[in-house]
């Protein structure tokens, strides 16, 4: 009677074993919360567990600390939370594919040509891990055994890299990160901080005036060859200038001094380029017309568009395509005159004197100024700059200076549009606002457009998320622009969704973390998830 007794408590070990790991698998896939049902309808197809013995299992498991679970007034029961026992059955790891894990037992079967006898030959040539491998030459793996050719060594190595854990990467990064900053007397990791007063070097000389060419030839001036103007190119007039590594030029990722905000590139090095939207009413690409604006000169420009739709980067991009400086100003309620300008300061005779603030530093040194949600900051503030928006000429009254800009300095003001959702942004002083040529940026309109920008962007070192499931994520975001009650995900709310899956989120998960982040006060998230059930 005793083994009878030991025998079933074991049997019932066991499934509870098969239970609880098969409940955080479903739980992490559909991102914190499954139906009680679903879970007993499933376990059938990995342990021999009835519907009603598996909710008898999980009662069992809430009391001792198991599962968490939400019932419902109705009757329904959701399970929230889960402590998985023991390690997780093999059924379960053949079912759902292997847990993110560390790298030092590697089964280079998972990559599609390697074969056994190739897993073998790699493991009997010392590579034991993901990492191993993917540092390899072609070389080096060719002929190890005999099926191990040449180009599927090549395939190997590239894809080997997409099963070296996040962890591993995340660390190696870091310390690249980390070199940048350390001193080279110290060898200690060190802050920097730059005097805008003293950062006075102006941009480079336009490549017409440098190189003999004419101001009109194609080489001398940013042409656009993206988005809608790829197959039929445009000449936009925008002079490129001939000082690449000017400090407030953007830099590419690959750039010795690029920082954290650095362009992204893709595998050939090159900077990926923005999705252009075309401008709704004018009916061409942003880009073209944004770079056509400022070849006029020191014209005000005013960016209109929602969160993350990719202003900023935009004007990056067209700055660091002419080897144009980008100073950037964000404005609050809080921003006055002397912000923008400069205070008046005591020098080290006890003089007062002016000292520059970023925007006058800006337009001294021939940069792109661009101030981030003007609406905001103070009218006063605003009203300022209205000289230099009519003329040319920035009249600086505390400093008792007026001042001619840099001939390549130029100002760009960026905006949320005036909806419901930026309802907190206040109204622009229409004096201030008819003085600007503006356009509107909204949100990629094209999926296809969308999925290729952020494609290149999260996939460009090795695959995050495969280009059909991204399909999926950015035709629900889509869905969620076109409904005012839902959280809108933006552009750059997709490449954070894409980090969350690169850390070992699934991507449902992801999509509903970040549905959750951006919601406001009266949204709820839970509103979306059914509509989500149907992309992924």
């Amino acid at each position: 009677m005793p083994s009878t007794t030991s025998d079933s408590s074991d049997a019932q070990s066991d499934e509870q074993q098969v239970l609880s790991h098969l409940v955080q698998r479903l739980l992490q896939r559909e991102g914190g919360r499954i139906p009680l049902e679903r879970v007993t309808l499933r376990v059938n197809d990995f342990v021999d567990l009835g519907e009603q013995a598996a909710a008898d299992l999980i009662d069992e498991g809430a009391e001792s600390g198991i599962y968490t679970l939400d019932r419902a007034p109705g009757g329904s029961t959701t399970i929230t939370g889960v402590s998985p026992q023991g390690s997780e059955p093999e059924v379960l790891v053949e079912a759902f594919g292997p847990a993110q894990g560390d790298d030092t037992t590697a089964d280079f079967r998972v990559v599609s040509v390697v074969t056994d006898s190739i897993n073998e030959a790699l493991h009997e040539a010392g590579y034991g891990t993901f990492s191993d491998l993917a540092g390899a030459n072609v070389d080096d793996l060719t002929g190890l055994t005999g099926p191990l050719t040449e180009s599927r060594a090549a395939a190997i190595i590239q894809e080997a890299s997409q099963h070296i854990p996040v962890g591993t990467r995340l660390a190696t990064v870091a310390a690249h990160r980390y070199a940048r900053r350390v001193d080279a007397e110290t060898d200690r990791g060190v802050a920097r901080v730059t005097d805008l007063a003293a950062a006075g070097t102006p941009v480079g000389e336009p490549l017409y005036r440098t190189q003999d060419l004419d101001p009109d030839d194609p080489e001398a001036q940013y042409v656009s060859t993206i988005g809608r103007n790829a197959a039929d190119t445009v000449a936009t007039g925008l002079h490129i200038l001939d000082d690449p590594d000017h400090p407030d030029v953007p830099k590419a990722a690959t750039h010795p001094d690029a920082g954290d905000d650095a362009l992204p590139v893709d595998d050939q090095g090159r900077v990926i380029p923005p999705a252009v939207p075309v401008e709704p009413r004018l009916q061409l690409p942003n880009d073209e017309l944004l770079a056509k604006k400022l070849a006029r000169g020191l014209v005000p420009v005013r960016l209109v568009g929602p969160r993350g739709s990719g202003k900023n980067y935009l004007i990056k991009y067209l700055c660091h395509q002419t080897n144009r400086g980008y100073v950037s100003v964000d404005c609050d309620e809080a921003t006055h005159t002397e912000d923008l300008f400069g205070p008046l300061t005591p020098d080290e005779y006890g003089r007062i004197v002016p000292r520059n603030g970023a925007v006058k530093q800006g337009l001294l040194n021939g940069c792109v100024v661009v101030l981030n949600e003007f609406p905001v900051m103070r009218a006063g503030a605003a009203m300022s700059l209205h000289r230099l928006l009519n003329e040319g000429t920035l009249l600086v009254k505390a400093h008792g200076e007026l001042v001619e800009p840099h001939p390549s300095a130029r100002l760009v003001i960026t905006m949320n549009p005036p909806t419901r959702e930026y309802r907190d942004s206040e109204p622009m002083n229409s004096a201030t606002r008819g003085r600007f040529r503006a356009l509107e940026h909204p949100y990629i309109q094209d999926v296809e457009t969308e999925l290729d920008t952020l494609d290149a962007q999260v996939n460009r070192e090795h695959q995050v998320v495969d280009r059909a499931t991204l399909r999926k994520i950015v035709r629900f975001a889509h869905q969620t622009r076109q409904n005012e009650t839902w959280s809108t995900l933006s552009t750059r709310n997709l490449t954070i969704l894409c980090e969350h899956i690169e850390d070992g989120a699934s991507p449902k998960a992801a999509l509903k973390n970040e549905v959750w982040a951006v919601a406001e006060p009266n949204q709820y998230p839970e509103d979306t998830y059914e509509t989500l059930d149907d992309y992924l």
